[in-house]
C-alpha cells in the first residue's frame, strides 16, 4: 500500500468494481459442512483483528541513505508500546496485523539481501507482546509490494525475485520457533507495472509458491504454520478470487487461508456524493437500487461461495472506508457507524477474520489511555465485536428550519435488540415509543422548548443519547437550520485553491456540484454527477469554509470562464456559489450569477 490516505484511495479504487457472484466451475466441497477444517478454525479463532499500520510499515521513500531510516516512526507514529498492544486486547481484539516494510532495511552481503538485525528484533519484539496477550498476530511483507517487487520480470533469477525469497528465507528462520498464533501473509496488495491480467496472476502464483516452499522447508513450527495468501490487488472480484481459489485447491494443504480487503464501493466509502450506508449506488438490470449495504452482502457472498463453502478460511486483512483519515467532515457520520456495525454482524456470522484497518487515526497512540480518536467510531468498533447495535433508519440529524408545528419522529433499526431509553428525558413526557411500529415520537412541546431556547442562533440544539438493551448508544442530533449564505467574496488561485466563507447556519453539506454552462466539470465529472469531497473540495461548516482544492482546478474539465457550484445539504435545501477563473485567477462573486 501507500502512505497514510492514499494507499486506501488506491486499495479502494482497485476493490470497487463488483462482479458477478459465481462459484469457481471447478469448485468442489472439501468436507462435509458440518466438519469444520484448521484451516476455518484458525480464522475463527483470530476472531476481530486490527492493523498496526504505518509503524513498521512506514519507511523513508528515498533509495539511498540521504535520509536516515526512522523505524517504525517514520511516518510519523510512535514508537510502539505495550500498553498500546494490551488496549487492543482490551478492547476487544483478539487478533493484530502486523505490516513491514523491508526496503532499506536490509544490506546486499555476498549477493544476499540481510535484513538489519536490530530492525527485526525490535518488530519481533513487539510481535511477543501482543502473542504474550493471547492475540493472535499476522506478519507480512507490506509496501515492498509497490515500491520494487511491482517491477518484477516474472523471471526467477531477476534481482526482485532472488530478493523476495532470501528476505522471506530470513523471516521464516526469525519466527519459525514462534508460537502457531503468529501467521505469515506472502504479500500486502500484490501488483505488477507489466503484463495482461493473466500474466499478473501468473506473477503472483510464482511468489506465493516462494513464500510457501520456503516457510515450510524452513524448519520449527513452520511445516504446519498457517500460511496467508492474497488474491492479486487483494481484491474480491470474482475472477480474482476463482484464481486464488485454483491456486489454494492445487497446494493440497489445510493449514492455508485466503485474504482480501475490502473498503466498500468507492463512491460511497471516498464519498463522491453517495452518502449513506443505504443510499443507491446504480439501479440493476431490473430497476432496483443498488446500495452500499448490497455491495457488502455481495462481497461476503462471493468469498463465502468460493472459500469458506470449500473449507478454505478467509481474511479481510484491511477494512474500512477511504474518507476515515481524510477529514472529520468526509464522511456522514452516522452512515460510517452504519457500515462498520454491519461488517463486523457479517463476518462474525460468517466465521471471517475482519481485521480494522488504522494508520495512526483511529486509536490515538499518543494518549495515556490509547482512546479511540473519534469516541463514537471507537465504541461502535467494539460494541460490534461482541453484537449488533441499533440505530435510526434515517439520518443520525434532524433539521428544524422553523418553529415546530408537529411531534417529530424516529424510527429505529433495532437489530434484535429492545429500545430502552433516551438518557436525560422522561418518557410520555418528552416523548413516547411504539415496539410494533419500532418508532420514537418526540413530543411537539418538547421539540418546541429546545427551538424556542435557541434564539436567533443556529446549529444543535439537542444530542439525544438513545439507550438499548445490547451494543453501543446511537446519538440522534436535533438542529435549527436555514439556508446557507456566502458571507463575503474571495480570491484564490488555481495552484492554491480558493477559501470562500459561507454561513451555514446550521446547515450540513451533502454534496457538491460544479458547471460550466450545463456541462459538470471537476474530477470524474465525466460519470460521476458529484465532487470527491475531501479531495476535489473541503468543507468545515465549523469555521464556516468551503474550499474548491488545486486538484479541482488541475482538471482538464475545468476552464477559464464562469463556474457554478451548485451544493445540496442533507435536508434538502440548495444553494450556489458563482466564481470567475482567469488563468491562474479564482474570484468568487455572488453578480456572477
Amino acid at each position: 500500500m501507500l502512505s497514510g490516505k492514499m494507499k486506501k484511495w488506491i486499495a479502494g479504487v482497485l476493490t470497487a468494481v463488483m462482479a458477478v457472484t459465481a462459484v469457481p466451475m471447478n469448485a468442489q466441497p472439501v468436507q462435509a459442512a458440518e466438519t469444520k477444517t484448521a484451516s476455518i478454525k484458525y480464522v475463527e479463532k483470530m476472531g476481530s483483528g486490527w492493523n498496526l499500520g504505518n509503524t513498521f510499515d512506514g519507511f523513508v521513500d528515498v533509495d539511498d541513505e540521504s535520509e536516515p531510516d526512522k523505524g517504525e516512526e517514520s511516518w510519523g507514529n510512535p514508537k510502539v508500546t505495550k500498553k498500546l498492544i494490551q488496549s487492543m486486547k482490551k478492547k476487544g481484539y483478539k487478533s493484530i496485523r502486523m505490516p513491514l516494510t523491508l526496503f532499506r532495511r536490509y544490506e546486499e552481503k555476498d549477493g544476499k539481501a540481510v535484513i538489519n538485525k536490530e530492525f527485526l528484533s525490535r518488530y519481533h519484539e513487539v510481535v511477543d507482546w501482543a502473542v504474550d496477550e493471547g492475540m493472535y498476530v499476522m506478519i507480512n511483507i507490506h509496501h515492498d509490494s509497490w515500491k520494487w517487487i511491482s517491477a518484477w520480470d516474472g523471471k526467477e533469477d531477476s534481482q526482485v525475485y532472488v530478493r523476495f525469497t532470501q528476505l522471506w528465507e530470513q523471516l521464516a528462520d526469525e519466527f519459525k520457533d514462534d508460537s502457531d498464533k503468529v501467521c505469515f501473509e506472502t504479500l500486502n496488495e500484490p501488483q505488477f507495472n507489466d503484463g495482461t491480467d493473466e500474466e499478473k496472476q501468473a506473477k503472483l502464483d510464482q511468489l506465493n509458491q516462494a513464500a510457501y516452499d520456503i516457510i515450510r522447508k524452513s524448519g520449527g513450527k513452520n511445516d504446519t504454520r498457517m500460511i496467508v495468501l492474497p488474491t492479486i490487488n487483494t481484491g474480491s472480484e470474482q475472477v480474482k478470487l476463482d484464481a486464488l481459489y485454483n491456486y489454494v485447491k492445487g497446494l493440497n494443504d489445510k493449514n492455508v487461508v485466503a485474504t482480501i480487503h475490502y473498503y466498500s464501493e468507492w463512491v460511497y466509502s471516498a464519498n463522491l456524493g453517495t452518502t449513506g450506508f443505504d443510499d443507491e449506488l446504480w439501479k440493476d438490470d431490473n430497476g432496483k437500487s443498488y446500495t452500499p449495504r448490497m455491495a457488502a452482502d455481495d462481497m461476503f457472498a462471493r468469498i463465502k461461495k468460493t472459500f469458506t463453502d470449500n473449507g478454505i478460511g478467509v481474511i479481510i486483512g484491511e477494512w474500512g472506508l477511504l474518507g476515515y483519515d481524510k477529514g472529520d467532515n468526509v464522511l456522514q457520520s452516522g452512515e460510517e457507524l452504519k457500515y462498520y456495525e454491519y461488517m463486523n454482524y457479517k463476518a462474525r456470522n460468517a466465521g471471517i477474520s475482519l481485521m480494522f484497518w488504522d494508520n495512526g487515526s483511529g486509536v490515538n497512540r499518543n494518549s495515556k489511555t490509547c482512546a479511540w480518536k473519534k469516541p463514537l467510531v471507537g465504541k461502535m468498533l467494539e460494541a460490534s465485536v461482541k453484537g449488533r447495535s441499533s440505530y435510526a433508519a434515517g439520518l443520525d440529524t434532524i433539521y428544524i428550519s422553523k418553529k415546530p408545528t408537529k411531534s417529530v419522529k424516529i424510527k429505529l433499526t433495532l437489530n434484535g435488540n429492545k429500545f430502552k431509553s433516551i438518557k436525560g428525558l422522561k418518557k410520555n413526557k418528552d416523548y413516547t415509543y411504539n415496539s410494533k411500529t419500532k418508532t420514537i415520537t418526540l413530543k411537539k412541546a418538547y421539540v418546541e422548548k429546545l427551538y424556542k431556547a435557541m434564539g436567533k442562533k443556529y446549529g444543535q440544539m439537542a444530542d439525544l443519547q438513545i439507550k438499548f438493551s445490547s451494543g453501543a448508544d446511537w446519538h440522534e442530533y436535533l438542529v435549527k437550520n436555514a439556508a446557507p449564505s456566502v458571507t463575503k467574496k474571495a480570491e484564490g488561485t488555481t495552484a492554491d485553491g480558493i477559501v470562500i466563507p459561507v454561513n451555514f447556519k446550521g446547515s450540513t453539506l451533502r454534496r457538491l456540484t460544479a458547471y460550466e454552462g450545463e456541462n459538470k466539470v471537476g474530477p470524474h465529472s465525466g460519470w460521476r454527477d458529484w465532487l470527491e469531497n475531501g479531495w476535489a473540495y473541503k468543507v468545515d461548516e465549523a469555521k464556516g469554509t468551503l474550499t474548491l482544492t488545486n486538484e479541482f482546478f488541475a482538471d482538464s474539465s475545468v476552464a477559464d470562464g464562469r463556474i457554478e457550484l451548485k451544493a445540496e445539504c442533507y435536508d434538502g435545501k440548495i444553494f450556489s456559489i458563482y466564481l470567475d477563473k482567469t488563468g491562474e485567477k479564482v474570484v468568487e462573486d455572488p453578480k456572477l450569477k
